[in-house]
């Protein structure tokens, strides 16, 4: 075969074949005997006749398609093969010459990263000290998210920190514009709810109802484009207020909460967990920072294919976390007042540099030699089943694939942030001060002593560690504005889990829809490690829903002190 190839924008490349005789010869003698066993021929048994009675008959066109087909499939391979390419869509073919074949072939393919001095990038560690003011932030939302509701002990007017029962109804010009809501919980100051709502809720009386006019101006962005240019009229009846009683700070409080034996022993446990999640956070901050930079220094132009493929990731991703809060993805783009098509233009930037980011850290992966082998997964299975009360049924269901692949993305991406971090500190590690187990908190949780790449909370969820106890339509675009954090519903913080800036492009690189880490197990003791086991039996060990991950455990998040739940 005579090959010319001939780069083109987008990683895209232009092959330019045509077949020796020889090649062409061989193909068509072939195709004859492929072909030619169908074809009837009078005064022959079938598939008997002459090659040329066959092309008297049916002319040589019969052949030289059949040949066509097959000389182009097999030299597409081999210059494929040849010049090390790897398609990622179909070609488009062009037929330039019939006897011997020839042809042009334009196929984007998986593109050369140019790294251009990945190495020389540099960062500093950062610093993961807790200050005892974040402590006892910490402990005081532990307090107000297990402090009960009870009714003032005087009637009076609602103020922030207040939970208000409601009932709204809303119309447009005296029409309905939806459907009404009854009985409505929201806590004053922490739901979002319109200031023109508040305004008149403060003044009300248990039982008052009010019809009230609230304006929304055209280009108010923190509404709802729903409702942005509209005057609507609000009907509210309040129900019902109740405030905390806060409780005492003492032992009791301390063993209730956090399996702690003292104050000063829930100090410590708040603090651990605070430090813990405070390092891990750091650490991605850094990892981030690395793939930033080198993804900036470097140069990669991945075809438009690979970005198309790239958002459809994206999409599905967002679908399926709507889909955790049984929201429709069409619900979600007519709340935004977008089509699907409108939402895939302005996702598409962010999804080819998360796309451009993830080529550039696979490519400084292969460049520094990171892998894991079949070896290192047995070593992994052995670390995990040895402290474990069943260590055969563990290692039963490690063994796996779904467990298996798991641990082997982890290992790679943690092997990888270490490397990144090893090369833009000059070995000083992500952070200085960072967290690491007392003797009473020595188990083992994996990673490295920065803390590993398990995903955590921003920083700010961790310190405010509380979610809203209000119960509401969280997604309700006419009585709140912005983000209604920690609300079952929200789906503006849903639509927000699929923010590439919330992950670490390392974790891509593991493989694309990071699968959440198992290697904590060990470390959650026996009642989280029989439910993980039981729930993988129950389901096969490469089933296993989204719940039962999570009894698996990860350190600082679920039920840490630091971002408490209830």
């Amino acid at each position: 075969m005579k090959l010319s190839v001939e780069r083109l924008p987008e990683s895209q490349v232009r092959l330019d074949i045509v077949a020796d005789d020889a090649e062409f010869n061989a193909a068509l003698d072939r195709a004859y005997r492929s072909v030619g066993k169908d074809i009837a021929v009078p005064g022959f048994r079938k598939g008997k006749a002459p090659r040329v009675m066959i092309e008297r008959l049916y002319g040589r066109g019969i052949f030289v398609e059949e040949a066509h087909k097959e000389v182009i499939d097999t030299l597409y391979r081999q210059a494929l093969s040849q010049e090390s390419l790897i398609p990622v869509a179909q070609p488009e073919v062009e037929i330039t010459a019939v006897e011997p074949v020839g042809f042009s072939i334009t196929v984007p393919v998986y593109p050369e990263v140019d790294l251009a001095g990945y190495a020389d990038v540099r960062v500093e560690p950062r610093d993961a000290a807790i200050e005892e003011s974040e402590v006892d932030t910490v402990i005081d939302r532990l307090r107000i998210t297990r402090s009960p509701w009870v009714d003032p002990a005087e009637p009076r007017t609602p103020r922030d920190g207040d939970q208000v029962t409601l009932d709204i109804a809303v119309t447009d010009a005296g029409e309905p514009f939806q459907a009404p809501v009854e009985g409505a919980t929201f806590v004053l100051g922490e739901s979002n709810l319109f200031e023109g709502l508040l305004e008149q809720l403060r003044e009300m009386n248990v039982g008052e109802e009010r019809t009230f006019d609230i304006v929304f101006e055209d280009d108010d962005e923190s509404v709802d484009e729903l409702i942005r240019g509209k005057t609507l009229t609000y009907t509210v009846k309040l129900l019902a207020l109740k405030e905390r009683e806060p409780l005492s700070l003492d032992d009791d409080f301390a063993k209730e909460i956090g399996e702690a034996e003292s104050v000063e022993d829930l100090r410590r446990k708040v603090r651990s967990d605070l430090h813990q999640s405070k390092t891990r956070e750091l650490r991605t901050q850094v990892i981030n920072e690395v793939t930033e930079a080198m993804t900036a220094a470097a140069v990669v132009d991945p075809p438009a294919a690979m970005v198309e493929e790239s958002l459809d990731e994206d999409i599905n991703r967002l679908r399926q976390n709507l889909a955790r809060e049984q929201v429709p993805l069409e619900t979600y783009l007519r709340s935004n007042g977008q089509t699907l098509e409108e939402m895939r233009d302005e996702m598409r930037p962010e999804s080819a540099r998360r796309l451009r980011s993830s080529l550039v850290i696979r490519a400084v992966a292969e460049r520094e030699g990171i892998v894991v082998t079949d070896d290192d997964i047995a070593a992994e299975i052995d670390r995990l089943s040895a402290g474990a009360a069943e260590p055969e049924r563990l290692r039963e269901i490690y063994g796996g694939e779904y467990f298996q692949r798991m641990m082997r993305n982890n290992l790679f991406e943690q092997r990888l942030g270490d490397r990144l971090i090893e090369l833009a500190t000059e070995g000083r590690g992500a952070t200085v001060n960072g967290w690491e187990p007392s003797e009473e908190e020595n188990v083992e949780v994996g990673g490295s002593a920065d803390g590993g790449d398990t995903p955590v909370q921003d920083g700010d969820d961790a310190a405010q560690g509380v979610n809203d106890q209000s119960e509401h339509p969280g997604e309700d675009p006419v009585i709140t504005s912005g983000v209604m954090s920690g609300q079952s519903g929200d789906i503006a913080a849903t639509a927000t889990a699929v923010d590439p800036d919330a992950a670490v492009a390392v974790a891509e690189v593991a493989e694309e829809g990071r699968v959440t880490d198992i290697a904590q197990a060990a470390a959650v003791g026996h009642d989280a490690e029989t439910e993980s086991l039981d729930a993988a039996e129950a389901t096969g060990d490469d089933q296993v829903s989204s719940e039962e991950r999570e009894s698996l455990g990860e350190p600082g998040t679920g039920g840490s002190l630091a971002n408490p739940t209830h």
